[in-house]
């Protein structure tokens, strides 16, 4: 906050008057000017130590996404050999005890991505040092409802598969579902592969050096 404390006398004459005005215009424009250039360099330091932080968080992440498609492609197996069991045709007590359902997934790091963006340091990292960390983050976030239909499908197909390994059978019905799931889920499994992949690539490119 600025204090303007008013003159110790009253001018007397015009000339005083005007310098007095100069005086505290002089002395307000400084304060401003020195206030702009703290606030400038705070925000400098702000931005320099947001992009550290989303540098860090990006070099952690490409591990764990290296080891998701790993995990994706071993779940991409079993499904295909679950589609394969369902068409078969052989019978229940052969095909049930083989069906198995299941996602694996590890979830990456984006803490000082969303401090960033909350705290508003974001906004202040020029757009072309940080393009391939924006499209990584904003095609996650697409990317989640994708990756939750594909838990949803899987878990689903499992409730089904334990409940006629229960009963002994599949029927008609059931078999169906767990067929309409089981593709279902292989497609979201191949999108979020080729996602994965993308990201990969996006955070090694190291834009934030």
């Amino acid at each position: 906050m600025l204090d303007v404390h008013p003159a110790h006398h009253a001018a007397t004459t015009w000339r005083d008057f005007f310098i007095h005005i100069a005086t505290i215009a002089l002395g307000l424009l400084l304060a401003i000017g020195l206030e702009q250039t703290v606030e400038f360099f705070h925000h400098r330091h702000q931005a320099s130590e947001a992009r550290e932080n989303i540098q860090r968080e990006a070099a952690e992440n490409v591990p764990i996404l290296q080891h998701n498609l790993q995990l994706l492609a071993a779940d991409l197996q079993q499904l295909s050999k679950d589609l394969d069991l369902l068409n078969s045709g052989a019978p229940d007590a052969e095909t049930l005890p083989q069906l198995q359902y299941a996602w694996h997934h590890l979830k990456e790091h984006d803490a000082a991505w969303n401090a960033a963006r909350i705290n508003g340091s974001l906004a202040l990292i020029p757009s072309d040092r940080i393009a391939q960390e924006t499209y990584f983050y904003e095609s996650r976030a697409h990317l989640e409802t994708t990756i939750y239909d594909y838990f949803k499908d899987v878990d689903t197909a499992a409730a089904i598969a334990d409940h006629a390994k229960i009963a002994g059978k599949i029927t008609a019905s059931d078999r169906q579902q767990l067929l309409s799931l089981t593709a279902s889920a292989m497609g979201c499994n191949k999108l979020i592969s080729r996602a994965t992949s993308t990201g990969i690539r996006a955070l090694q490119s190291n834009s934030l050096q």
